[in-house]
């Protein structure tokens, strides 16, 4: 059922008012091996009317008195459930453990222009999440009356990245619970070798250097032409941080080109997507030795300062969140 708030409960409908939008959301994109997958189940009514959903095929029962989604309106349904977990295998599960359909569930109320959700560790669900690899978490609520919600979790070891350069090499390390989007963007183009033998294009003296631009010109994007939602954090933009390039009018324009901070820009905080630091004595060196690079009045380095590579280690054990 789903009608305005204060209609007579009848039987279990499935169908959803338009504007009643799913969100499945995982805390972190990249989960250590052994730590809980936090994902986040949330509704959001988007009309300035309050709805009143319950869960298909039982019997509506009086409205939960707990804040957030009860779990029947998270699962909705027996078998399959609403909430569907594909494997590195590519096995397709469907039947959370230890969750029961239950005959009566709890009528769902939600205000006009709110949005109501829980997080839960979907290893006591589905226990295969234990297991290393990447997994892809499909949500359809109320008989996918609600539009359809995905997202993709790699649970394993964190890493960090080396950036290889003729003037040596710098150590990244990621800020993955503060910008896990952007993150998994860099580790996926990393790891793709999209970052081998591009160059570092600009140079502010004193402010930045910035690289990997497939064009070389600064004016390129991924391949794909995927782009990053904004992902601002209280993150200091400092020596050493790196941050993605943005279009001057769009904030979420973050792509595959990135810049590494040389000074303290305080009035670059929570404008940029900051995403990681260097770390260790000889990154820091090294950005020295290619900030030092001469350039023409354009900031254009005059001779070619180029990427050779930017590979994957696994992350200490100081870098888990």
């Amino acid at each position: 059922m789903a009608a305005l708030a204060g209609a007579d409960p009848t039987p279990a409908d499935p169908g959803v008012p338009i504007g009643v939008r799913a969100e499945v959301r995982p805390l972190s994109y990249n989960v250590p091996t052994g730590q809980p997958v936090w994902v986040r189940f949330s509704l959001e009514n988007a009309t300035d009317q309050p709805v009143t959903l319950s869960v298909p095929g039982t019997k509506p029962d009086i409205p939960s008195p707990y804040a957030g989604l009860p779990l029947p309106h998270v699962f909705n349904g027996g078998s399959p459930s609403a909430v569907t977990v594909t494997t590195p295998a590519n096995r397709r599960l469907d039947q959370p453990i230890g969750y029961h359909k239950p005959a009566d569930a709890p009528l769902l109320m939600i205000a006009g222009r709110s949005t109501v959700g829980v997080t839960l560790d979907l290893r006591e669900y589905f226990p295969v999440m234990r297991g290393a690899g990447q997994y892809r978490i499909d949500w359809n609520p109320y008989g996918s009356a609600a539009a359809g919600t995905s997202t993709v979790v790699t649970i394993g070891p964190l890493k960090r990245a080396e950036i290889v350069t003729d003037d040596g090499t710098m150590t990244v390390r990621f800020f993955y619970t503060d910008a896990p989007k952007t993150v998994a963007n860099f580790i996926e183009l990393a790891a793709t070798n999209h970052y081998s033998n591009l160059t570092f294009h600009r140079i502010e003296p004193g402010y930045l250097i910035q690289g990997g631009c497939p064009r070389g010109d600064g004016t390129g994007i991924r391949l794909d032409g995927k782009r990053v939602p904004a992902e601002f954090n209280s993150h200091a933009m400092q020596k050493g941080t790196l941050a993605m390039a943005l279009l001057d009018d769009d904030p979420d324009s973050a792509s595959c080109q990135f810049f590494i901070c040389n000074t303290r820009q305080k009035e670059w905080d929570g404008k940029y997507a900051a995403f990681a630091d260097l770390v260790g004595d000889e990154s820091f060196a090294t950005l020295d030795r290619l900030m030092a690079k001469p350039v023409d009045d354009l900031g254009r380095p005059k001779q070619t300062i180029r990427i050779r590579s930017i590979h994957l280690i696994d992350a200490p054990q100081e870098d888990f969140p």
